[in-house]
């Protein structure tokens, strides 16, 4: 039996959950055990629609280019509540709590770091005059600073992300990640090597988050359908392209032919027939990558007697993916709001949440556990980096 179907097992009466952090464990004392009984599946439900997202989009980025960036972090905030409130898993939608000061703060954070760095190269001579050590400079800020920007963001959003009144919370510090990144961070110096580097950072951000007292887990072979996705898609973008440029080479020829000159100098002809080729072989390694690796995560995820499924098809996505910026670049951006709202629609519709317990006694639990413990406390240095 599993370690997961072993933490679904109720515990007796007045003692921890079994499927909590020890240390949690340590504070709380549940009121109510979770019986374990038959599964039942929630699925994914997404209400929202893209006539009422457009007048959310339309208003964020008219006050974002009157702003100057500035209303970037508020426009954030009203895109997220609009996305997780209108996604529903058992009729509860998700709440997005956080305010747009401490998103604001973090992203004048990065343009003061990314400022310092491209300053360094002016007032420092021997940076400018020197690429290894500007190279060096890069990874020494990556390595130091990385973890801590990555743990501030995953705290803020988990702390900042509800589901029926319980926060999801994240437990890890920067020296758990900056150990990570110190010693497979090696692994992006190969390329080829990326996959394994990524693995392990999924992991551990997905691993320390909690649903109140209950910790998220992934499953040990997690990682070779999450591996797997990055070589075969690395496999066809290779055969792709070689099967996508030949016929470019051969019309060039043709053309050169006809045209009695050499094929040199039709180079400009050839790079735009090429083109397109690697826009399209790009955009089948991303959707390929995208949903293999989104499906690997989800189909191997728990949380206490809840697991998750994802089924995502590469096809559904990779269509999406290139209507959409067809769409996009046709309508000179305002189609953006429609290919945002689709895209999240679809993805919604292909996960779902199966319970191994009845859900309002595991919730009831949970906010046993958090009123036992104590809220966390936020931290005023806790911010989001990401758009």
């Amino acid at each position: 039996m599993a370690e997961s179907d072993v933490a679904a097992t109720a515990a007796p009466s007045g003692a921890p959950s079994p499927w909590e952090r020890p240390d949690v464990a340590a504070q709380a004392t549940p009121t109510r055990s979770v019986l374990p009984g038959p599964e039942t599946v929630h699925p994914v439900e997404f209400t929202g629609t893209s006539g009422e997202y457009f007048r959310i989009w339309i208003v964020n980025v008219a006050l974002t280019l009157v702003t100057l960036g500035i209303y970037s972090a508020w426009a954030k905030v009203r895109k997220r509540r609009y996305l997780y409130g209108h996604t529903r898993v058992a009729g509860e939608g998700i709440e997005y709590l956080a305010k747009p000061i401490p998103i604001l703060l973090g992203r004048l954070i990065a343009v003061a770091v990314l400022a310092a760095i491209v300053a360094a190269d002016f007032l420092v001579p021997a940076l400018a005059a020197s690429r290894p050590l500007r190279q060096l400079l890069s990874i020494v800020v990556f390595v130091a600073a990385g973890p801590w920007i990555m743990v501030r963001s995953l705290r803020f959003n988990a702390r900042n992300t509800a589901y029926r009144n319980i926060r999801f919370r994240f437990a890890a510090a920067y020296g758990d990640c900056f150990r990570i990144v110190a010693t497979y961070g090696w692994l992006l110096l190969t390329g080829i090597l990326y996959p394994f580097f990524r693995r392990r950072l999924v992991r551990f951000g997905v691993e320390n988050h909690l649903y109140g007292a209950t910790k998220l887990e992934l499953s040990f072979d997690f990682g070779k359908p999450f591996v797997r996705a990055y070589f075969v898609a690395y496999g066809l973008f290779v055969l792709y392209m070689i099967g996508g440029v030949l016929p470019v080479v051969g019309i060039a020829a043709a053309v050169a032919a006809g045209m009695r000159v050499k094929l040199s100098q039709i180079a400009p002809l050839g790079f735009l027939l090429w083109l397109p080729v690697y826009a399209i072989a790009i955009g089948l390694t991303f959707a390929y990558i995208r949903a293999r690796t989104i499906n690997a995560i989800f189909n191997h995820l728990r949380i206490g007697p809840i697991r998750f499924s994802s089924s995502l098809r590469v096809r559904d996505v990779a269509g999406i993916y290139f209507s959409n910026a067809v769409a996009v670049v046709f309508t000179l951006g305002f189609a953006t709001p429609w290919a945002v709202i689709r895209t999240w629609r679809y993805r919604m519709s292909k996960t779902a949440m199966t319970a191994a317990a009845p859900l309002d006694g595991f919730v009831q639990a949970e906010a046993d556990h958090i009123g036992a413990a104590g809220q966390e406390i936020g931290d005023m240095l806790d911010f989001d980096v990401s758009l």
